[in-house]
Parts: C-alpha cells; structure tokens; sequence
C-alpha cells in the first residue's frame, strides 16, 4: 500500500507542479484568459468555436453535429478539418457553463501542457524506474520549443494520450495484462479523436512498440499477444468506424484529395529541426543554421522542429550509455524518434533545400494507405521525434541523476527542468478577441439573430479575404446561428473562392444585379458588407456603392458601424422536381459562332471537355441546337465546371426557330437558376432553364450580355422534357 500511495503523491505533486509552471509559461494566456486567445485570431478562433459547437450538439447524443453553419450550401463541412469531439468530450461542461468560447479554449489549451507533462511523467517513470528522471522528462514533454510554438494549433498539442497508450502497451508486454492493453486502446482512440492526423501518424508508434513486444515475448506467448493485439485493434476501429466513415464520404463526395506538390510542400527539411521559434531564438539569445519549411502563413509553426537542448542533450548521453546490442527500451524510442524524423521529410526528403532522396518512404504510405494522402502536413509526424527523444531524455537523465548522492538528486533534476522552462519562456503571445469573447460588431450579430431563417453572405469572401477575417466571420454564427457562404478549414470550396475572384459577380463592374440573384437562388437572404476588411481596402467602398446601387434587388439595408447588412427578398419558388427525360445527343446536331472545332464537346458527357468562345463576351455568341425531327425541349442544363465558373453568360436567349421565324422561350439573367444547382449539387453547378412548351427544329441559344476579360464557355448541354 505504501509504495502505491507514495506514486499517488508523487503524481499529484508532479501535477501541482506543472500547473504552477504553466501558469508562468502560458501567463499571458492566463491572465486574458476570458477574452484573448493564444497565438493569433486564425485556428484558435477556429478551434474555439469547433469546441462550442461540439458542446451544443453533445446535449443531443452528437445529432447534426457533422453540419457545420459554414461553406454553406456544402453539407457535413466538420469533416473539412479537424472535428476534435475528443477534445470536447471533457470540455463542454465547462462551455455550458460559461458559453464563453474563449475561455473554453483557453482551459484546454492550459490543460494540455499540463496532461502532457503528467502523462509523460507516468511512462518515464514505467521505463526507467526513477522519479527524478520522469520528472525531468515531464517538463520535457510539456514545454519543449516546438510544442509551446504551437499555441495556435490545439489539436497538435493535446499529446498526452500517446504516453498513457504506450505506457498500457508496456504493461501488457511485460505482465499480459489485458487491463493495460484496454487502457492503451482507449487512449490511443481519444489520441484519434483529438487529432485526425495522430490517428495515423501516433500509429506508426503503436505499431513499432507492439512489435518489439512480440519479438521480446517468449515463443509460447506469440498466438495470444497477436490475438489480443488482433482484438483490440478492431476495437478501436470499430468505435472510430463512424467518424472514418464521414470523412470517406466527404472526401469521396467533393474530391477532397491533397496534391503531392502540396504534401512535399508542407513537409519538414533537415534544416526545419534547427529552426527554433523566432521569440524562443530571440529569448535565449542565437540562433542555429535554420531552414524553416514548411513556410507558409498558415504552417509556419510545423517548420520551426528545433527539439530543445535538454532534450537532445539527454537522448545523446543515453544513447552514449544505454543502448547495448540487444533491442532494449532506449533502443526502441530510438527507431520511433527515427522513423519519425524520416517521415516528416515527406515524399521528397531534402537537407536545407536540397532534395537527398528520390523518393522518401512517406510516399509509400501516401500511396498504399487509405486517407494517408488526405494529410497535409508530413511535419507533424515530428511528434514521433519529440515523444522518442523524451523518453531517450528521461533514461539520460536516469543515468546523470545516478551519479549524484541521493540528497543531491532532486536539486539536479529540479536545475535541468528549469533549464528546460528557461528555454521556451517567452514563447506565447496572445490575440485580442473581445470582452465576454465577443468580438466587436456594433450589434450586427445580434441583430440578425433574430431575422428570419436564411444563408449570409459576408464580404469579403475567398481570396479577397486575405487577412482570414472568415475566422471570425464563421465564430459570430455563435451568437446569430444562420449558416453562411463563408468559411475557413482544412479545405475551402470552389463556391467561395469563385466569389472572391476577378470573374465572380461581385468583383466584375456591372454585374452586382446578377450577383444577388445568385444569392437568392443559393437561399441567401443577408449580404454583409466590412470596407474596412478588403485587401487591398480600396476595394471595398467600391462593393459597397455597388450593393447599394442595385436597390431593386434587396428590401432592407442596415449599417452597424462601419459594416452594412442588405437583406434580400425570399428567393423565388422552385419549380416542383421533375426528372429530365433527356433527348437522345445523336438526334442533336451543333453549330456554333466561335470555335466550332470544339462544338462537338457540348453533347460528349464529359466534364472535362468545354466549349468556349475563347474571345471575351461581346453578346454576339450563340450555340445552336439542330434536330433530326421536331422536338419540343423543356429542359435545357448548361453544365459549368468549376474551373469555367467565371465564364458564365452575363445574359441569356433561348429562340426557337421555324420558317415563321423566331419564338423566345427565355431572355434575361440565369443567376437564380445557377445558384438553385450549387444548393441541389456543389461540385456539378449548371444553368438548369425550364422553357415553354414549343416544338421546334433548331434551338438557339445566345449570349448576350457583354465581359471585359471572360469568355463564354460551356461543359456539356442537356436537352431533355
């Protein structure tokens, strides 16, 4: 009993401990606590609000939880990033408490540097039999440069379930006890709840232990471990079954597949684990030959690795002292600290820049294992490194702490833990949200709250935000809850970053009329206009003038502050779901007025293959329709990939033509028809036109309307009853 309850205390003691250091460490973070947030106002903002709306859905056993407000009229947007439902688990008590989202955050991101560090505690503590040494590698695990760097990424830093599943694996080797390996299960799975990229990456670990225990394990105990292993493996896949299951859905419904240029982009260099984080750099005075990669605004922190001195320092005296020519337990977090350094480098490792492999085995796994290729960021498979060289650390530790007099061992392991500190103090800086983490809207939010149902639309919108203001933009539906075309996630959508883009209506003089019809037919009901958060700025009060000036296409218009709301009519009455009979193509024939080379493409069914004018619109293009008998066509679908999104007609005639002449069966704009198939179909937006019944021989179809840079161009035509 005594030596369980003198582990008990210690463990509490370690806990005090790393509470009270996180309180000095994280202090900016604690002392704004209920109205900033660490790092920056981009994913923690992101996080916060994924937490509180995690929480809300939890009092409903996770109904609707997978359909976020945001990217709207795409459906299930939670699968786009990181869901953290096992962040959430513990924290939504505290969010219905409060309903301040901010301090949500704030507590689990304080709590995380803390479980981490006790957690480490408990496995080092397992490995190397010495206190003083867990301790050492506890505040490692919790502080170490890179990890406090990573205040903006929740996700990264929730790491404590991986000691406490390996410490249950250690257990299960060494006794067989199949309580050890249930706990291991069940961490490793709240490991994959927190963060979709552990759940493969944390794996690999998983896997490297179980196989050393295998090969430890004498000959007679093999059948029994594989079929526990075997056992809880299935366990664990069939409790994350549901949530793999939606990602797969999503990923397969809107081609959400990372390019390989993107994922060698985002993965480490040699060099990245010199770079230490610029205000750690600045705190201790030097720098080392660095190469951050990745660069980029949004990943800047996965590239700066540096592990910490304390860390590298330890792992090398117990690999100077501990590692024997058996496959001991220095030995094995070695092989993990390495396979996570080699994966990290990506598909095409390179040293400070220079590629040194042709291919790196992170290919392999991108390409044999399923939603492998989904993961951005290789870099983070750093976190192998980080946990490896830990438990190195705590063994080095061990070995220096054994060379002092018993007396004297607390003081040493006390001085290394605060060098420890010393070298990522300074390294969280916060972010300005709002009072009661609110932010600053002058009582727009408020005010739409209480308006009828209906999509947002907020400007700027996908690459005219460039300063990331769909964070907040997507945290206010918090406090207003109608879903809005904006959004910022793991993947953006073709729909936003169209709107945002020199041919989108709302960027193009002239064509704001045109723009909010294809708001009404999307469902949108709000347009919500911040000049002051264009970039370039000047861009906006031009938007705005132009809002304005089409008053006949909105009903109301408020100003809150610098920000205007324009409310626009209840979109018009969809014609009643009628399956197209489609005509048969080889009855069709097409003529053209430009590029009749490419005329044969508009009846192929194939998306990739587009008819364009290829001259900007001038209203005198036309694609005709000849029949080999008369036909009466009432449907007509102008199917638009997403990459000719800016080539739609700016006006449009349908003329059915006879030797009497011509009879028109439409004439105007085709916006609300446009915006109706982004909401019945995302990735297959088309003008779906219903025309009068008139039976005719030769269809005309004419644009009309007039484009200063694009042209007019066209999928595939379906023509049907």
């Amino acid at each position: 009993m005594a030596p369980l309850l003198t582990r008990t205390r210690d463990l509490i003691l370690v806990i005090a401990g790393l509470t009270a250091a996180c309180v000095i460490m994280l202090w900016p973070v604690v002392r704004s606590a209920t109205h900033a947030l660490p790092g920056e106002l981009r994913d923690p903002l992101l996080e916060a609000w994924t937490l509180a709306w995690n929480a809300d859905h939890l009092r409903h056993f996770f109904r609707g939880v997978w359909d976020l407000p945001i990217l709207y009229p795409y459906r299930e947007t939670l699968a786009f990033s990181e869901h953290l439902i096992g962040v959430a688990i513990f924290t939504a008590p505290l969010q219905w408490a409060t309903g301040n989202a901010i301090v949500v955050y704030n507590v689990a991101f304080f709590a995380s540097y803390v479980f981490a560090g006790a957690a480490m505690f408990l496995l080092a503590r397992e490995l190397t039999g010495d206190t003083g040494a867990a301790v050492v590698a506890g505040v490692i695990f919790a502080f170490y440069p890179h990890h406090v760097a990573q205040s903006a990424h929740l996700q990264n830093i929730v790491v404590g379930w991986m000691p406490i599943a390996l410490l249950g694996l250690h257990r299960y080797v060494s006794t067989g006890s199949r309580r050890a390996l249930a706990v291991a299960a069940v961490a490793y799975w709240f490991e994959a709840m927190s963060n979709g990229y552990y759940l493969f990456y944390f794996g690999l670990a998983v896997a490297i232990v179980a196989i050393w225990g295998l090969l430890r394990a004498d000959r007679a105990a093999r059948p029994r471990m594989l079929r526990d292993f075997a056992v809880a493996a299935i366990v664990v896949g069939v409790a994350y079954a549901p949530v793999a299951k939606r990602y797969l859905d999503v990923r397969h419904r809107y081609g959400q597949v990372r390019s390989s240029d993107e994922i060698v982009r985002f993965a480490a260099d040699v060099g990245s684990y010199f770079t230490l984080p610029p205000p750690v750099a600045e705190h201790i005075g030097f720098t080392l030959p660095q190469y951050p990669k990745p660069a980029g605004p949004e990943e800047r922190h996965d590239g700066m690795l540096f592990p910490g001195f304390s860390m590298v320092a330890l792992a090398v005296v117990a690999c100077a002292t501990t590692l024997g020519r058996t496959w001991n337990v220095p030995a094995l977090y070695l092989v993990i600290a390495a396979t996570g350094f080699v994966m990290s480098l990506g598909p095409q490792p390179t040293m400070w820049g220079h590629r040194i492999l042709p291919a790196g085995p992170y290919a392999l796994f991108a390409a044999t294992v399923p939603g492998f290729n989904g993961l951005r960021v290789p870099a983070r498979m750093a976190v192998l490194v980080f946990l490896g060289l830990t438990v190195l650390a705590a063994f080095g530790a061990a070995r220096i702490l054994r060379a002092f007099p018993d007396r004297r061992r607390p003081i040493v392991a006390g001085a290394i833990a605060l060098f420890t500190l010393f070298e990522s103090y300074g390294a969280i800086d916060v972010a300005e949200v709002g009072r009661r983490g609110r932010t600053r809207d002058f009582g727009l939010y408020s005010w739409l709250a209480y308006q009828p149902a209906g999509a947002v639309l907020e400007l700027p919108v996908g690459p005219l935000d460039r300063d990331y203001r769909a964070f907040i933009y997507q945290y206010n539906t918090l406090i207003h809850r109608h879903p809005i075309v904006n959004g910022w996630v793991g993947y953006s959508t073709n729909l936003q970053q169209w709107l945002g883009r020199d041919g989108s209506p709302f960027v193009e003089p002239g064509e704001m009329a045109n723009a909010l019809d294809l708001m009404r037919g999307l469902g949108v009901r709000y347009v919500v206009v911040h000049p002051d958060d264009f970039v370039p700025r000047d861009a906006g009060p031009p938007t705005l003038d132009a809002l304005t000036a089409a008053r006949a296409k909105w009903i109301d218009m408020r100003q809150f502050g610098t920000a205007y709301a324009f409310v626009l009519p209840p979109p018009p009455a969809s014609p009643p779901p009628h399956a197209m009979m489609p005509i048969d193509p080889a009855s069709v024939h097409v003529t053209t007025s430009d590029r009749l080379d490419l005329a044969r493409w508009l009846l192929d069914g194939r998306r990739d293959s587009i008819w364009t004018s290829g001259e900007p619109q001038n209203g005198s293009e036309w694609i005709e329709l000849q029949f080999d008998r008369e036909t009466d066509v009432t449907r007509l679908r102008l199917e638009m990939d997403d990459s000719i999104l800016s080539d739609y007609p700016r006006a449009l005639t349908v003329d059915a033509i006879d030797a009497h002449g011509a009879v028109r069966l439409f004439d105007g704009s085709v916006m609300i028809d446009f915006g109706r198939s982004f909401v019945e179909d995302p990735m297959r937006p088309a003008i779906d036109l219903r025309l009068p019944s008139h039976p005719t021989r030769r269809l005309r179809i004419a644009q009309r309307g007039r484009a200063s840079w694009w042209w007019w161009s066209v999928s595939d035509i379906f023509v049907g009853r």
